[in-house]
């Protein structure tokens, strides 16, 4: 997909491979996953366009549910911590229960 920095600084992304600054105007092809464009968009700091279609078969990740899991399975995490990253934690928590 195709982001666009539309501000008068530099923004950064966290794309599949890893952190990105992008330059006031700069138009960057980056992968991201879908929860990453969605916090994206919400900046109103870019434009995307080209976004890949969605998996059908990958159910939306919402976020309240992880923290509440989270919270569940006593994961500490920063508050500012991405969507990918909480989901991340709370699998492998599930999983070490699990094999124990």
């Amino acid at each position: 997909m195709q982001i666009k920095n539309i501000t008068k600084g530099p923004r950064g992304v966290n794309t599949k491979n890893g952190h990105r600054w992008i330059e006031p105007g700069e138009t960057a092809d980056v992968e991201m996953a879908d929860e990453e464009v969605a916090v994206s968009e919400k900046t109103g700091w870019f434009e995307i366009s080209g976004k890949a279609p969605k998996n059908p078969e990958t159910p939306p990740v919402d976020r309240e549910e992880l923290k509440a899991q989270a919270g569940k399975l006593n994961i500490e995490y920063a508050p500012n911590i991405t969507t990918p990253k909480l989901k991340e934690l709370v699998d492998a928590k599930v999983a070490e229960q699990q094999a124990q």
